[in-house]
């Protein structure tokens, strides 16, 4: 199998059965190797999650973000939202990902957004430690958040710009936002 059809294999089974447990660590240690394999000069890969307002770190070799120079970068959108998650790939020879940009666009199908090579040649934004688990708290309580917006009917996009309006009304981040929101919820009567 070639590379550009092992990473669409990835992507799509990185949205697998979350019942079988370990599916998420599984697939993302096979798509790290694969990509290794297909591409020497890999540096990292890391997923850029819009709510998390960074990246969140896949396979990054020991010392390859403080010393490597990034020369080439490939960003394949997760969604059909503009500006939305990614996967992101970096290498340390230009070039890199151009082939694999070219096949992978082929077989994402039509109406995907685009594939974006050398976008992203810097490691400014991956967050690692504690800014990694509070940017996760974040999007687990922004997603908890839309969940009881959904739940009282507003639809997913209306939900969003909710929180996005409470937290601007509150000069607060969307994450205290959602976190106020959850803290409010009537507690639930204990069935007799």
């Amino acid at each position: 199998m070639d590379a550009a059809a092992a990473l669409a294999q990835h992507l799509q089974g990185l949205s697998g059965d979350p019942a079988r447990g370990d599916w998420l660590a599984v697939g993302l240690s096979r798509l790290g190797a694969d990509l290794t394999v297909a591409v020497p000069s890999l540096l990292a890969v890391s997923f850029l999650l819009v709510g998390c307002g960074g990246e969140i770190p896949v396979s990054i070799p020991a010392g390859a973000a403080d010393t490597a120079a990034v020369l080439a970068s490939l960003a394949v959108p997760l969604s059909a939202a503009e500006h939305g998650d990614m996967l992101l790939l970096r290498a340390g020879e230009e070039g890199a990902f151009l082939l694999l940009a070219d096949d992978l666009d082929g077989l994402l199908g039509h109406g995907h957004p685009p594939i974006e090579v050398d976008g992203h040649l810097s490691w400014s934004s991956i967050m690692t430690g504690e800014g990694l688990a509070a940017s996760l708290g974040d999007l687990s309580a922004v997603n908890q958040g839309i969940g009881v917006l959904l739940d009282r009917g507003l639809p997913p996009e209306a939900a969003r710009r909710e929180l996005q309006r409470r937290a601007d009304d509150a000069d607060t981040t969307i994450g205290d936002a959602s976190r106020s929101l959850l803290a409010n919820l009537a507690p639930r009567a204990e069935p007799c």
